[in-house]
């Protein structure tokens, strides 16, 4: 028969000690614990506040496209001669700033100008004319609509 000996493999407190003292005083310290901790638990914190300020400073920017847009058509609208030559000098107006402004050729197609009139027809004296620009946001489904108006000169 063979005798079976058990050995015990369990790790004595003391022994570690002495053959690891550095390692220990190195894992006792808590020097630097704390810049250790505020990355542990500051950085998955930052990481969606980074993601909303990139969404909110993308769609602040479309917004911000679409009222200059808005803004610069109506002035070209009252200043033309005539509502058809509004309407086409208003067009070139958005297609050519819409480029300017750095909006793609998807975001131009997608864009849509209305103009509202007081009276009829649009540039009579004294008569008021809004424009709407709507956009289609790239990031997300959601419409960036913004409006200007402009009154006709009443000596038109």
């Amino acid at each position: 028969m063979r005798s079976e000996q058990s050995i015990d493999f369990r790790v004595q407190p003391r022994l570690l000690l002495r053959t690891f003292p550095k390692m220990f005083s190195y894992l006792r310290d808590e020097r630097a614990s704390a810049s250790v901790e505020f990355c542990a638990l500051a950085i998955p914190l930052f990481i969606p506040i980074f993601l909303f300020l990139q969404q909110f400073a993308s769609l602040s920017s479309e917004e911000s496209i679409a009222r200059t847009l808005a803004r610069e058509s109506v002035r070209a609208f009252v200043s033309s001669s005539s509502d058809e030559a509004g309407r086409f000098v208003a067009g070139e107006v958005i297609r050519v700033g819409g480029r300017e402004l750095g909006l793609s050729v998807a975001q131009l197609h997608n864009l849509s100008i209305t103009f509202d009139c007081s009276d009829s027809p649009c540039l009579s004296p004294n008569g008021r004319v809004r424009a709407r620009v709507e956009i289609k946001s790239q990031q997300s489904d959601r419409m960036v609509v913004a409006s200007a108006q402009e009154y006709v000169s009443p000596w038109k």
